[in-house]
């Protein structure tokens, strides 16, 4: 049956626990065509949320939320989450512009306790709550959901060997699909394979535990007699069984594997970790893109999706746009690279077809490697690569090369290593919100040593950067955004094509102003100049690819043809490359008339791509308002 999943009334928060076990799995049943539903109308993470329905429901029966807090790790997996605490309705505008977001959001409900986005996060904060309440004297039990993908991260590992160190009164629960974004990698996911196929752990009923702790006097004293004869029984367990977790061996109770997808099963786990104190991780297993096909089918394709049709998936959904986007031409340039060059290897965090590196991995397995969510070791185990003779290319999104920072400077550019970074969805990203803009790459990384920085305007410029940096001596990182590649003729060469990659090559001739615009951001001012034409304003506009180093002498040679300069970039303006350009041609004793553009908002939340881009003037209305304001002031001086 069919159910009429926008007129029925939701359950929410507490009012979950009183409802019946077969109308909590009714109620799964309709959060997953609700989910579906308006994933398809407007896009999102799919797959990650119909795995954890039952997950959801569980903790809601038995926890007192908002009192007690869990913190989802990424955030991605919480749109049962939203629809029940409160949002429903808002649900039906998720990830639109002024709509729900897909991730927790403490501005938006109460039972959102902690903002997350990036993964491998959520171990730390829920520490820091745990410390914070019992510094004043708050009750409330912490709960964190973290993935097997997002466990694997290097900070989990150190928020766990703190966790255990302070003994916090914290309980992890472990949502192992065996998926991150693609299927987990690394020692962590053969381990929690182990644990999988083992037997089950012999528990000590909790609820008895929970009794004795409720007996005046002398139930601590029992209790703590009892679980120092639980853990050395299970000592001679392991020791004569061979097998253990590593969880327990830190200091974690642990239970599991738990089935995820079975309500009474959950519900009576959480209840038992709830009355223990100290750390304690329940071990759950669930099917991502659990309750509709395609996902089930492919569930990596579907963990974030563009709108789709319900009836067709993602695959057979009507799409007559052809071109291709900047991933699928970086992946095709390297691995036709990679077949000349055996020295070419690949390094992916969790990302590979993400970043379009599908075939190369496919091709050049000896030659791949896919890290896991850590960029951190991705960065050093590409300085390694290089020390050691080999021409790695790390693929990440600009976003999360945020992650990596310490190790670009100290581990690549200060050794002046030959790795080179492409950072994918870089500037404006659309649809998650402020802790995914890849706005920040290049105020990051301008001030790093040996580090030379370019930005494509076409997949002309990209493929032959990528050919070029197989030749060059030192560190290079390439952005390019999330959309589709824009043709120009008057500058997308042939493929084969040799360009300078550090011209600045003029697109329009004009008079009174020209914008010099980095990568894309060319193809907005084409536009805004060619309007302006019509109006008799001839303006002229310039295409530059090469962020650092800039071409200052062409600068200035081009200002000599001009009253003002106005440069424009995806990224932040604020300690952005024009402000650095203008900062350099000040410095330099030029009295140079310029202004610059970049994004004014980051904390504008999520919308489309060229939404994002028109709030900050970026879009070719904003540059036309630009441009004719400072003509106009021109004119006035």
């Amino acid at each position: 049956m069919v159910l009429d999943t926008d007129k029925e009334k939701w359950p929410v928060g507490s009012e979950v626990a009183s409802l019946t076990l077969q109308e909590k799995e009714e109620l799964a049943s309709r959060l997953r065509q609700y989910i579906i539903k308006y994933t398809a109308k407007n896009g999102g993470h799919l797959s990650s949320n119909l795995g954890v329905v039952e997950l959801t429901i569980a903790l809601l029966s038995t926890y007192d939320f908002p009192l007690d807090a869990v913190i989802f790790d990424v955030g991605h997996q919480c749109y049962s989450w939203k629809i029940l605490t409160g949002r429903a309705d808002e649900f039906r505008q998720l990830r639109q512009e002024n709509g729900l977001s897909g991730f927790p959001k403490t501005e938006e409900s109460e039972y959102d306790s902690f903002n997350t986005g990036h993964s491998s996060t959520s171990l730390s904060a829920a520490a820091g709550l745990v410390r914070a309440r019992k510094l004043r004297d708050e009750s409330g039990k912490v709960v964190a959901v973290i993935g097997d993908g997002a466990i694997s991260g290097g900070m989990a590992y150190e928020a766990i060997n703190d966790i255990c160190q302070e003994d916090d009164d914290i309980v992890v629960i472990l949502n192992d699909n065996q998926m991150s974004i693609e299927h987990v990698v690394g020692g962590m996911s053969k381990h929690l394979e182990y644990l999988r196929v083992m037997p089950r752990y012999l528990s000590l009923k909790s609820r008895w535990l929970d009794r004795f702790n409720r007996v005046p006097i002398l139930g601590r004293p029992i209790v703590k007699v009892i679980e120092s004869f639980k853990r050395a029984g299970r000592k001679i367990i392991h020791s004569y069984r061979g097998y253990s977790s590593m969880f327990e061996r830190l200091g974690f109770r642990y239970y599991g594997p738990i089935d995820g997808h079975d309500i009474g099963q959950m519900e009576r786990y959480l209840r038992s970790a709830r009355s223990i104190k100290g750390p304690v991780l329940l071990h759950v297993i669930t099917q991502k893109g659990k309750g509709y096909s395609f996902a089930e089918a492919s569930p990596s394709v579907y963990h974030g999706v563009a709108p789709f049709e319900i009836d067709l998936g993602l695959n057979n959904s009507h799409d007559s746009d052809l071109a291709v986007t900047w991933s699928q031409v970086y992946g095709s340039e390297l691995a036709a690279m990679a077949e000349n060059n055996s020295l070419i290897c690949a390094i992916s965090a969790a990302m590979t077809s993400g970043t379009g590196l599908l075939d190369f991995e496919a091709r050049y397995p000896d030659r791949f490697f896919d890290v896991g969510i850590a960029e951190q070791h991705a960065l050093t185990l590409a300085a390694g690569l290089a020390k050691g003779g080999m021409r790695p290319y790390v693929a990440l999104y600009s976003t999360f090369l945020q992650r990596g920072i310490d190790q670009l400077l100290h581990d690549i550019c200060l050794q002046n290593l030959p790795v080179t970074i492409t950072l994918d969805r870089a500037g404006a990203v659309g649809g998650d919100g402020e802790t995914h803009q890849g706005i920040y790459d290049l105020a990051l990384t301008l001030a790093l040593p040996n580090l030379e920085i370019f930005a494509p305007a076409t997949q002309s410029d990209l493929r032959a950067l990528l050919r070029k940096s197989q030749n060059m001596d030192g560190p290079v990182l390439i952005r390019y955004p999330k959309e589709r590649v824009c043709k120009f003729s008057e500058i997308d060469f042939s493929q084969e094509a040799d360009i300078d990659p550090y011209a600045v090559r003029e697109i329009r001739s004009g008079e009174g102003l020209a914008i010099i615009s980095l990568g894309t951001m060319v193809f907005p001012a084409i536009e805004a100049a060619d309007y302006l034409s019509k109006k008799g304003i001839n303006i002229g506009v310039y295409s530059l690819i090469s962020a650092k180093p800039t071409n200052i002498h062409a600068i200035i040679c081009i200002y000599k043809n001009y009253d003002r300069l106005l440069f424009i970039e995806d990224g932040i303006k604020e300690s952005g490359w024009g402000e650095g350009i203008l900062a350099r041609l000040a410095v330099s004793g030029c009295d140079i008339n310029g202004e610059n553009m970049g994004t004014l908002y980051p904390l504008a939340g999520q919308a489309e791509r060229s939404g994002l881009l028109s709030k900050s003037g970026l879009d070719a209305a904003g540059i036309i308002s630009k441009a004719e304001t400072l003509i106009e002031n021109v004119k006035k001086e």
